[in-house]
């Protein structure tokens, strides 16, 4: 891990296109599939005006879950906001890819308006990894940082830093490679030929830079000082980042307690094309759990309409009734919850998830 580190104010880039890994149809683990969009109309998810800036989507027994499933759309996300937090970007370098190099490449961090490095208690960390064919600079154009601003100025939520990291190994080159090829180098397992060592990464490289730069709540940066500040760090990520966060669960579950999946199933190890039975994702998952039978963790699962991660449907209803989960937006006495919105397939919502998410995060 290189000790030195450059921070600048980043730069917007150009929107690029958001390709997810969900399919749009459900699949049932019999591997009967039935049109989403039909499925959809014989389960209307009703909508309740809370109050001026509240929308309650609710979606009933039966539809999906054998519980209700309930999403809070905050309705001033996209109104102009003058509390305006500030991004940093955070460089670092990792050699974790077993191919003798060493890639240099850089975090965004988000830090909100009243972020204070003095402050006496510290602030817990939310990383976030973007989807297929974007970048951690994505997430730097306006409109998304005015839902990270509104988000915090709702007061419905505490302050959290927020880490977007990318799992591109040269995210410089990125942009460039994919105008020609498919896809570009990437350390998630989802490349051809790279090892699945992006947990390391985060784990060796990002974490310790980062947390040693803020005002956190780690105190050392060895395993053991990571693992013990766990309860104060949680890992999210959209359609392609979803993947992810169920792979790092998988594979770093000593190191975060909170982990907020959104809008794409777990692939369980496998190309995400090859579209794995739900109980081998389940298996999957349940082999970090059976690793670390003294760790607790909490997953906040979310998804949008009829176009949006259907087989992560499925999967939803074949972990709640399976016996690693406890169903419940507890995370006193549950560890995996599920909502379903209205929207569309697209890494610009991943705010609104936040504002559910977020109020139950943290809350040891």
């Amino acid at each position: 891990m290189r000790k030195g580190i450059t921070i600048a104010i980043c730069l917007a880039m150009t929107i690029v296109s958001v390709v997810g890994c969900g399919k749009e149809s459900v699949q049932q683990s019999s591997a009967q599939e039935i049109d989403i969009t039909t499925y959809y109309d014989r389960h209307k998810f009703p909508e309740e005006k809370l109050n001026e800036t509240e929308t309650l989507i609710t979606s009933p027994a039966g539809s999906i879950l054998s519980t209700d499933t309930k999403f809070v759309k905050y309705d001033l996300m996209d109104s102009k906001c003058d509390k305006k937090g500030r991004i940093e970007k955070v460089e670092y370098s990792t050699d974790v890819y077993e191919d003798g190099k060493t890639y240099d490449k850089y975090v965004n961090v988000y830090l909100p308006s009243d972020y204070d490095e003095n402050r006496t208690e510290p602030y817990n960390v939310l990383y976030f990894q973007h989807g297929n064919k974007l970048s951690n600079d994505y997430f730097l154009q306006e409109e998304y940082k005015n839902r990270l601003d509104n988000l915090f100025a709702s007061g419905k939520v505490d302050p959290v830093i927020l880490v977007f990291t990318t799992y591109y190994l040269e995210p410089d080159k990125a942009d460039e490679i994919r105008k020609t090829e498919p896809d570009a180098p990437a350390g998630d397992g989802n490349y051809t030929g790279v090892p699945a060592n992006f947990w390391k990464e985060v784990v060796e490289d990002i974490i310790p830079t980062v947390e040693a730069k803020y005002n956190t709540y780690t105190e050392s940066f060895d395993q053991d000082g990571l693992i013990a500040s766990r309860d104060h760090r949680g890992f999210s990520g959209y359609s392609r980042g979803s993947c992810c966060t169920w792979y790092m669960f998988h594979s770093a579950l000593p190191y975060f307690k909170w982990w907020a999946p959104m809008s794409a199933s777990c692939v369980a190890g496998k190309q995400i094309s090859e579209n794995p039975t739900d109980e081998e994702a389940y298996q999957y998952l349940k082999e970090a759990v059976d690793d670390n039978p003294d760790m607790d963790f909490f997953i906040y699962v979310g998804s949008g309409g009829p176009t949006d991660a259907g087989s992560l449907r499925t999967q939803m209803a074949y972990f709640e009734k399976q016996p690693i989960f406890s169903y419940g937006d507890d995370p006193k006495t549950n560890n995996l919850y599920y909502v379903l919105s209205n929207f569309e397939h697209g890494d610009l919502y991943a705010p609104y998830y936040y504002y559910n998410s977020l109020q139950v995060f943290f809350k040891n």
